[in-house]
């Protein structure tokens, strides 16, 4: 199921996806010069085998799943949309939580450096060659490191053989090309520190200080991408050498390349151009500290004046868990996601409320890195009324843990969520290839299995026609049923009495008695009788392919049948003549209205 996540864990989530790589850590380390020793635990390679290998859920057949004898993998699907282009996707199993103490910032700063000089281009010729055949930075050619991956993205503009070509040997370059002269890493220190200084943000300032305090004990809080300055600064090049060397491995990279192409003849083009890899070393041993809740309750405040709302929020956290990707576990995981969703429905109506506490909520869980799963559910308050949000969050979690929901709820969210898994298979024909490669990358750390819509849409059906609210109940109340959590205010401004005057007001709320829900009716559908239907003329714009109505009563439509998006239906309604007809008296009463006909 798709899950939404709240203020407190959207940058976690931005990270976890490599958009939040230019991150400081205030745990400012001096730079050694002599690499610590590796410790225990070693880390886990990517193998030949794929998901599909341990599940009975079947991969989408259009995709070709294969892999070198050096363990280098690769996934090829052939796409129309859009036509006479392609996507490819260089995806390491490696990114900054590999890193030593005196690399902190190094695998960021090689997502720079492969492109500064390698074995078939010099520093200033690989982006010449790229701009010369309309491969442009940003729009076809992007690269982003996390703690647990670097990806390297091209998009080609055309399948042109110069361009296939130079795609081919800038990625084999990019795997165990790379120079990496110290001159160069040189005239690179300062671009990345000024990336670092540009990301100064509230995000990244809140960041520092919660992953610290929901993850104190691991590696993850000491591991951010953009790394230290002194190791920015000083890194001597063979430590550069060194995390390339034992990373940038066959074993743990997987091509990908979805577009208008024949996949016999990618192929055999990936196999000429990956085969000859060699790993240069073995894999170091990463320890990744302890992933476990703090004991009871522990109160954080989250304090900065560029903070845009308040926010309250509980967080769960536990160690991670792997299971193989199997409909038997798709199905169990659903009830505590339809649970969430029909606590966030719940949110979402109180936020509607006249005078309401909340501007909203959200709960859910989130998997991170395959070391921790947290579970959160947060409010974001009114103005001004952060100690009501604290009882609004805790009695309405308080209320679903004992109670459970109602069959309206239930039904409401069942249909909501297969409506969406249909749409997935409605639009699956116009899904263009750039999805579907990122679809491909999320799989692959994910280990989960790439299944078709339709298959999804199977899996949702059959789980839904179990669901029932006492398994959803169950689930939630398994779940959040704990002591020990970590209550949080995200906020400008620390609040007079700190964290003792927020455990004060969560344990008041505690102490008030919560009702059980009232099932109710679901409301019929009222908009199906239009009156009688009135008559028009229509003409044709050729030129255009636009049919025009005219009607009686003065509407007028423009139609037109594109195949841009299959079985779906694009509408645009203008009426009225805008601002300049708004009562004088009423300002603001077309932002009012939007707001209300959106609603």
């Amino acid at each position: 199921m798709r899950k939404a996540f709240p203020i407190i864990l959207i940058f976690f989530v931005l990270l976890a996806a490599g958009i939040g790589i230019y991150l400081t850590d205030k745990d400012q380390g001096k730079f050694t010069d002599v690499a610590p020793e590796p410790t225990v635990e070693p880390i886990k390679a990517v193998t030949a085998d794929w998901p599909q290998a341990s599940s009975d859920i079947p991969p989408d057949t259009k995709a070709t799943f294969g892999s070198l004898e050096n363990g280098f993998r690769y996934i090829i699907v052939p796409n129309q949309e859009p036509p006479a282009q392609a996507v490819v996707r260089l995806h390491i199993d490696a990114g900054s939580l590999m890193e030593e103490e005196d690399q902190r910032g190094v695998a960021h700063f090689l997502e720079h450096m492969v492109f500064n000089g390698s074995r078939n281009f010099t520093p200033d010729e690989l982006v010449k060659e790229m701009q010369r055949q309309g491969i442009a930075f940003g729009s076809h050619l992007n690269a982003y490191t996390s703690l647990n991956e670097t990806v390297y993205q091209f998009g080609l503009p055309d399948l042109e053989e110069d361009t296939i070509h130079t795609t081919f040997t800038a990625m084999r370059d990019f795997a165990d090309g790379a120079l990496l002269l110290k001159e160069e890493i040189d005239k690179e220190r300062g671009v990345i520190l000024k990336e670092r200084t540009s990301r100064d943000s509230v995000q990244n300032r809140l960041q520092e200080k919660q992953f610290a305090d929901l993850l104190p004990d691991s590696l993850i809080p000491k591991r951010f991408p953009i790394g230290l300055p002194e190791v920015i600064e000083t890194a001597p090049r063979q430590r550069f050498v060194d995390f390339y060397d034992t990373f940038y491995n066959p074993q743990l990279m997987t091509y990908i390349v979805v577009g208008d192409i024949d996949p016999d003849a990618i192929e055999k083009r990936i196999q000429e151009t990956f085969s000859s890899m060699v790993n240069k070393k073995p894999l170091k041993n990463i320890d990744y500290g302890n992933i476990e809740s703090k004991k009871g309750l522990n109160v954080s405040i989250y304090a900065d004046k560029e903070v845009p709302t308040t926010s309250v929020s509980l967080v769960k956290v536990t160690a991670y868990e792997t299971h193989p990707d199997t409909r038997a576990e798709r199905i169990a995981e659903a009830p505590l996601s339809i649970a969430h969703a029909m606590l966030n429905r719940r949110f979402s109506k109180i936020a509607k409320l006249e005078n309401s506490a909340i501007q909203g909520g959200t709960a859910g869980t989130f998997e991170a890195f395959n070391l921790a799963e947290l579970g959160y559910a947060e409010v974001t308050a009114a103005e001004g009324r952060w100690q009501d949000a604290i009882a609004v969050l805790e009695q309405e979690l308080r209320k679903a843990v004992l109670y459970g929901f109602t069959d309206a709820e239930l039904t409401e969210i069942r249909a909501e969520i297969i409506n969406a898994y249909e749409q997935q298979v409605q639009r699956a024909e116009s899904k263009e290839s750039n999805t579907i490669a990122n679809q491909l990358v999320q799989t692959i750390n994910g280990n989960r299995v790439f299944s078709t819509p339709e298959t999804d849409l199977e899996i949702v059906r059959e789980s839904m026609a179990k669901m029932n609210l006492s398994e959803c109940h169950d689930a939630l109340k398994s779940y959040w049923d704990v002591d020990d959590l970590t209550l949080s205010l995200t906020t400008q401004t620390a609040p007079d009495g700190g964290e003792e005057l927020i455990t004060s007001l969560y344990q008041k709320s505690q102490s008030i008695e919560v009702s059980e829900p009232m099932d109710t009716q679901i409301a019929q559908w009222e908009y199906e009788d239009f009156g009688t239907p009135g008559t028009f003329t229509s003409s044709s714009v050729s030129d255009l392919g636009i049919t025009q109505l005219q009607f009686e009563n003065g509407l007028r439509v423009n139609l037109k049948q594109t195949d841009f998006q299959k079985n779906s239906i694009s509408l645009l309604v203008r009426m009225g003549n805008g601002k300049l007809t708004m009562p004088l008296d009423k300002p603001g009463l077309d932002t009012f209205l939007s707001a209300t006909f959106t609603a």
